[in-house]
């Protein structure tokens, strides 16, 4: 997976209403913002500035890849796919990660796109954000399939 963040104006998370469970009393990004986000994201890599994303980076994604690794992988993976339009979205999903299983501890959202691609292939992009420390959501993930 490529880790990267976007520098865009990524809504803040906001606090949960005191009735919320403990379960899921992290703070919480709405679906609507997590999808303009992950759109945002998209539309750079399509603008060829991957290297944009990743300088807004979370510092937990800017651990896990250098910017050269992080474009020259997102480069390659698109130019697979060439050029990609239509974007619909299949999915927006919430996770917590509690550091044991791979993914750095936190709270996560995780955005599903399906594409166009150059003759006609459907694509499926997947972009993930993290809502750091002070409460503001960075994009921490971007695959292509």
């Amino acid at each position: 997976m490529l880790l990267a963040t976007v520098p865009v104006s990524v809504a803040r998370a906001q606090s949960p209403s005191p009735s919320a469970t403990p379960a899921i009393a992290a703070r919480v990004l709405a679906p609507g913002a997590a999808l303009d986000a992950a759109v945002q994201a998209a539309t750079l890599v399509d603008a060829g500035r991957a290297g944009e994303l990743w300088d807004g980076a979370s510092p937990v994604a800017k651990r896990a890849v250098t910017r050269e690794a992080f474009i020259a992988g997102i480069t390659a993976a698109r130019q697979r796919h060439g050029t990609l339009a239509d974007r619909q979205w299949l999915s927006v999903s919430r996770q917590f990660h509690d550091g044991k299983q791979g993914a750095p501890a936190g709270h996560y959202v995780s955005v599903e796109l399906l594409a166009r691609a150059s003759g006609g292939r459907s694509v499926r992009e997947l972009v993930s954000l993290r809502i750091d420390e002070d409460g503001t959501a960075r994009l921490s993930g971007y695959v292509v399939e």
